[in-house]
């Protein structure tokens, strides 16, 4: 029985203790000097977020690969089929030549 209110007596404690703290972060975000120190937290560039600037490095990284196959293509000579042949060839492509 004392065992019992002993832990029930240092649970409320706890408790109470963990209450009267609250959740304050050990940063203010809402000072003067935390606000003017970075105006736009969301934006990296002028207009755009993070992400969007991800998003856009991605989209161009994967067109310049695309672009530099079909640069090989041309530099090598395979992005048609070879005029000297006496036999008609077909466009695989689907692209009119």
């Amino acid at each position: 029985m004392n065992r019992t209110r002993i832990a029930s007596a240092a649970l409320l404690g706890s408790i109470t203790l963990l209450a009267a703290t609250g959740c304050k972060s050990s940063t203010d975000h809402y000072s003067y000097s935390a606000i003017t120190a970075n105006l736009t937290p969301e934006l990296q560039g002028i207009a755009e977020r993070p992400v969007d600037v991800h998003t856009n490095v991605a989209v161009a990284e994967n067109v310049n690969w695309r672009l530099m196959w079909g640069d090989l293509g041309r530099v090598w000579y395979m992005d048609r089929p070879s005029i000297l042949s006496p036999f008609p060839t077909v466009s695989t492509s689907g692209q009119p030549q």
